[in-house]
């Protein structure tokens, strides 16, 4: 089963190609997939031999950032499991993949996930990216689809990783405006989160922010302490960030990002901008899918393009935050320098 990971800053439109992938019949898509295990720490990209138990453990066991979030009354339309239905709930933590995931692959992520759980603690032991591989063979064997494509917002900070524990998989780029993704994640209690975590993450001098724990509670000034236990979304979504502090986070991923993106070979990568996508939605999904592997066939390139939606929102004029998105936007012009030659846009 061939592999393609759309990797991006978050808030640039990747949702939107997700539920576009989920109607094509030839295609697994792994909504928000690492995102979910992300928020449970580095052991979601760990170099180590694990048994089906410890893997089963990594893809069911509550990620608290995401239930605290789920219990908090904000919305966030990501957050697909049905809370007040389903039979797990934030309170006693929901399977990190059934947040997100499983919810985008059937009406009844419960019955998936119970079905996952008869099967994948008895495999044998091995690398996690082993595992994931055989997992996504799996649910491809039950969806009756031939190629698989993971979606996670802030996937950029995972690309190291991938690129490491997938050397064969396929990347996407999916880009868009800075000041634009820094406004979406300034109003995004997820992304208002992450910008906190991170924060914390540079004052204790960690290397992630999903390491921060109850024994760093006393070493946070007031405005970050909770972020050490169960995260207070009110305060969150009340924290006085700056405009700017989100153009910052966005201009450190896309440079990141993009050094190595570049380094890929030619091809392994494929870039997409949002604005691009609004402007030829059909040229650009069938340029997705014949590079994932899929049959760009006729009627989902139809009803795919008709998902698309346009909004027009003023552009974002605050000058601290556009000479924050400056490094970024240097970041993706050299990108577009590289490869915009060898791509049809």
């Amino acid at each position: 089963m061939s592999i393609t990971f759309i990797v991006g800053s978050g808030r640039c439109g990747s949702t939107m190609l997700s539920r576009a992938l989920q109607a094509h019949p030839d295609v697994l898509s792994m909504n928000e997939f690492f995102t979910s295990l992300a928020c449970k720490g580095d052991v979601a990209f760990e170099q180590r031999t694990i048994g089906g138990p410890d893997f089963w453990s990594i893809l069911s066991g509550p990620a608290r950032p995401l239930d605290a979030i789920a219990a908090s009354g904000y919305p966030m339309p990501e957050l697909l499991y049905p809370y007040t239905r389903g039979r797990f709930g934030p309170q006693t933590g929901v399977p990190a993949i059934a947040h997100m995931s499983l919810p985008a692959l059937t009406s009844d992520p419960d019955a998936l996930h119970d079905d996952l759980a008869a099967v994948v603690p008895g495999w044998p032991s091995r690398t996690p990216a082993d595992h994931y591989r055989e997992l996504f063979t799996e649910l491809g064997r039950r969806q009756r689809t031939s190629v698989v494509v993971e979606r996670s917002g802030a996937s950029l900070a995972f690309l190291p990783a991938l690129r490491v524990m997938f050397p064969e998989a396929r990347f996407v780029h999916l880009s868009r405006s800075g000041p634009a993704v820094a406004l979406s994640m300034s109003r995004h209690i997820g992304f208002r989160t992450l910008l906190l975590r991170t924060e914390a993450m540079g004052l204790l001098g960690l290397t992630s922010p999903f390491q921060i724990g109850p024994e760093h509670a006393a070493l946070l000034p007031d405005h970050l302490a909770h972020l050490a236990g169960e995260v207070d979304c009110d305060l969150v979504m009340r924290a006085p960030i700056p405009l700017a502090a989100f153009g910052q986070f966005w201009s450190h991923l896309i440079a990141r990002g993009v050094e190595e993106f570049t380094q890929l070979s030619p091809d392994q990568r494929m870039s997409l901008s949002y604005e691009d996508i609004l402007d030829r939605p059909e040229h650009h999904f069938g340029r997705l899918a014949a590079f994932a592997g899929a049959e760009p066939h006729r009627t989902w390139l139809r009803d795919a393009s008709a998902s698309v939606i346009r909004t027009d929102r003023p552009p974002v004029t605050d000058p601290d935050t556009l000479a924050a998105c400056a490094p970024g936007n240097a970041a993706l012009e050299r990108q577009a320098r590289l490869f915009q030659p060898a791509e049809g846009r």
